[in-house]
């Protein structure tokens, strides 16, 4: 079972949204919100916290920027997925670089919503062709000096730049391991030192490190 957590201001869009959940014997609904600060007061008088929490972005007391950031810092276990609607692109880069694992337009079709879900809850990220696009409309397609999130330069080894484009790929660390014919406690170690040397917070940001400074190619 995967635990969901909701924050929109919505209502109706809130309930239409947990009613859909509820129909999928692979998620359980553990809470619901209608702004970022009623939801972190949830969670703090919760024995098991959600895995995943889908966050509206325009909410009144405390947005999904702020929800995104402070989920990030006190509860980094949770894998944010943040709900948009059209015309919001350019920010969707800086909420996964701050930490959210992926990206849906509440438009989006109900197979396209349970599969990220899913596959964030698997791989750590998701993004879809809905996702590529707004990360190519937002002009992070740069091929320049490689800078961490510090803006300091850095330089990524042959293996690293190797394995940051397997996990762009969306290879598991055992998947990873079989094809390069090393262990999964090696390619961990790598992850562990490109999130390191990138200042990324989690394996989404390194996708979107990836696609900005050209190390991986979207594939359109």
């Amino acid at each position: 079972m995967i635990r969901i957590a909701i924050a929109d201001d919505q209502s109706l869009f809130r309930e239409g949204l947990a009613n859909l959940l509820n129909t999928n014997p692979e998620f359980e609904l553990v809470a619901q919100a209608e702004n970022g600060q009623a939801l972190l007061t949830k969670l703090q008088n919760m024995e098991v916290l959600p895995d995943v929490a889908l966050i509206d972005m325009n909410m009144p007391v405390m947005n999904g920027v702020e929800l995104n950031s402070i989920l990030n810092k006190e509860y980094p276990l949770i894998k944010v997925i943040v709900l948009t609607v059209h015309g919001e692109e350019r920010y969707i880069s800086k909420m996964i670089e701050a930490g959210a694992c992926a990206y849906l337009k509440k438009n989006c079709e109900t197979n396209d919503l349970f599969d990220t879900i899913i596959n964030t809850q698997s791989q750590g990220f998701y993004f879809n062709h809905e996702a590529l696009t707004a990360m190519r409309r937002a002009g992070l397609y740069r091929k320049t000096g490689v800078l961490n999130m510090n803006h300091i330069p850095i330089a990524l080894t042959d293996r690293e730049l190797l394995i940051l484009n397997l996990i762009c790929n969306e290879l598991t660390n055992a998947e990873i391991g079989e094809k390069l014919f090393i262990s999964n406690r090696t390619v961990d170690g790598h992850r562990t030192n490109l999130l390191a040397k990138t200042g990324c917070k989690n394996t989404a940001g390194l996708v979107i490190f990836a696609i900005k400074y050209g190390i991986f190619e979207l594939p359109f």
